[in-house]
């Protein structure tokens, strides 16, 4: 198995957004068993997979509502590689952390990142959509 470096950026921002009341080490194990479940899924090594996946969801822009009296207003902005890749983790959270029961945290995060490396998700879905709306809107 292809063992990633000990300190990688990435990694190391989708264990603190996956924290939950300062516990770090329960969040690095999630990170881990992700990597593992990725691995065993397709015999190839996980991280190139993830960093894939987080670059094709992660947003170019994002939308700005402006109000003017009665009128909603949207304005295109341009995000930076750092928040989109922010974006990106927090759809993909969104998308795992909505369902309760079944396959743990670990198994749903990578089967929705092989999802996304495939681009078979629903969260490709919502990219897309803000795109066409800042295409629309600028």
């Amino acid at each position: 198995i292809n063992i990633p470096p000990q300190q990688d950026p990435l990694l190391e921002f989708l264990a603190s957004r996956l924290m939950n009341h300062g516990h770090r080490a329960k969040a690095n194990r999630i990170v881990t068993r992700t990597l593992l479940n990725i691995h065993a899924y397709t015999r190839a090594p996980p991280l190139p997979i993830l960093r894939e996946a987080i670059f094709a969801l992660a947003p170019a822009v994002r939308l700005l509502k402006h109000r003017h009296s009665t009128k909603t207003i949207y304005r295109p902005v341009a995000l930076s590689e750092k928040q989109g890749i922010w974006f990106a983790v927090k759809w993909l959270l969104d998308e795992c952390k909505g369902r309760q029961g079944g396959p743990m945290i670990e198994e749903r995060l990578a089967r929705e990142i092989i999802k996304i490396a495939k681009g078979e998700s629903k969260t490709l879905d919502k990219k897309v959509e803000v795109h066409k709306m800042a295409m629309v809107n600028r």
